[in-house]
């Protein structure tokens, strides 16, 4: 049992059992040896005949009760022993050695004693007669502790311990949940946590849990705002870094543009060179100033788009990007009219950026396949190129920022590794989801799933 939850409840409730089992066992099972319990005594009929017939006895004789026991069946016959004053049994019988003390606890002043026989209880009479004959009975009045454990067993155990059991198991499943819901709670927020989202706090999903686990949920909470606070002033910094970078590169691109109208043929080369990593340097900062400066940075969502319509407008824009690589978009939709609440330009931005990225490690003449599709609320899009995938490991790994596997190191094939990484920020403040995947005989599949209109069709 590996879960926390199977390990507290399969222990709870085992104890539980074991300690119903204990309880019959104390207040039925030991009582067996008790010849005072009475409800182990059988035949409460007999034991009124037998009582009968020993008052006669006072009056007739022992012949009375030799004559009524001469005419019972086996099994009540041989419950049942006497002796006469002689110390000689009435039929002639021999005495069970157990049954010896009984008989010497019986005299005048004790005409009735109790005791085991055979560890079966039994009960024993002294009756008086006329002059100074007596008799003495011996009736073996109940079954032995085996045979009413047995009966016990068929007959009362088996539906105790299965009410028991039942019981106790709801009672142990309730402990065990109450018990790991606040880890569920924690590990959540890890979850979360780990995924980007520091905004979340798991303090009020812990509350009526304890002073400890409450303190655990506080330090906790305490630790993710730090994080947030110190995530937050580092892309704050990282932006006005970017802000300030603007400038002098901007200066660059002037100087550079003088420099190319002087016209100085031997310096083309090296022009070209300066105004590709001039435009290097002005995409990257223009990404950086495109993230979020905090996972909680939620602006309305105060326009609508229409998902077949962009990406149509989309993979007209890029038709000339494509087909350099003699790439081509092979687009797949149910022509539905799909709305989707968005702002500004973000969402078509992510968009190309995918179909972008998609163009770039496609093999050359291969597809890129578009699909559009929509179910219970939802739109799914789904861009897959025709190149080498990327390694299972890495699937979550390539939407962090400046993340880029290792067949993407190069500036001129792998960019710099923000496009994926605003694609997810941008889904998730549309409230949406992005999945990674390699497609068999294809290659990186992205979908994207965003929540639809209730006007939409």
């Amino acid at each position: 049992m590996s879960s926390l939850f199977g390990r507290i409840f399969f222990g709870a409730w085992l104890t539980a059992v074991i300690m119903v089992l204990a309880a019959v066992y104390i207040t039925h099972i030991r009582e067996f040896g008790d010849p005072a319990q009475q409800d182990r005594w059988e035949g409460p009929a007999l034991f009124r005949e037998i009582t009968r017939n020993l008052r006669m006895t006072r009056r007739h004789g022992t012949e009375h009760f030799r004559h009524w026991l001469e005419r019972q069946p086996d099994d009540v016959r041989n419950r049942i022993f006497a002796i006469d004053r002689s110390g000689a049994e009435i039929l002639a019988r021999p005495i069970p050695p157990s049954m010896a003390p009984l008989f010497g606890a019986l005299n005048y002043r004790n005409r009735e004693a109790h005791g085991l026989v055979d560890k079966k209880p039994s009960v024993a009479f002294f009756v008086p007669q006329r002059g100074t004959d007596h008799l003495r009975v011996v009736f073996i009045a109940g079954k032995s502790e085996g045979e009413l454990l047995l009966r016990f067993i068929l007959r009362s155990f088996w539906p105790i311990l299965v009410l028991a059991t039942l019981a106790s198991g709801l009672a142990c499943y309730w402990l065990a949940r109450y018990l790991s819901k606040p880890l569920d709670n924690l590990r959540v927020a890890t979850r979360r946590v780990a995924a980007g989202d520091l905004s979340y706090r798991v303090a009020p999903t812990l509350r009526g849990h304890g002073r400890e686990l409450g303190e655990l949920a506080a330090d906790f909470d305490s630790m993710t705002s730090q994080l947030q606070e110190s995530m937050g002033e580092q892309r704050r910094l990282i932006k006005d870094v970017s802000h300030e970078l603007r400038s002098p590169l901007a200066r660059l691109q002037v100087a550079l543009g003088i420099a190319r109208q002087k016209n100085v043929q031997a310096l083309d080369p090296e022009l070209d060179k300066i105004g590709k990593a001039a435009d290097y340097l002005e995409d990257i900062i223009a990404d950086i100033l495109s993230l979020p400066v905090s996972g909680s940075d939620e602006r309305p969502l105060d326009d609508v788009v229409e998902i077949n319509g962009l990406l149509a407008a989309l993979t007209d824009d890029l038709k000339d990007e494509a087909r350099e690589k003699n790439v081509r978009f092979d687009t797949r939709s149910d022509d539905l009219e799909l709305l989707v609440a968005t702002r500004g330009s973000s969402l078509t931005a992510a968009l190309e950026n995918i179909l972008r990225n998609a163009i770039k490690y496609s093999e050359e003449g291969g597809r890129i396949a578009v699909e559009i599709a929509h179910s219970e609320g939802q739109c799914s899009i789904q861009v897959t190129d025709s190149g080498n995938g990327v390694p299972d490991s890495e699937l979550q790994a390539i939407f962090r920022p400046f993340y880029r596997t290792d067949e993407a190191r190069s500036r001129e094939s792998g960019g710099f590794g923000l496009g994926l990484a605003i694609a997810q920020r941008t889904v998730a403040q549309h409230h949406g989801a992005i999945e990674a995947f390699n497609v068999p005989n294809a290659g990186l599949g992205i979908r994207m799933t965003l929540p639809l209109l209730d006007n939409t069709f």
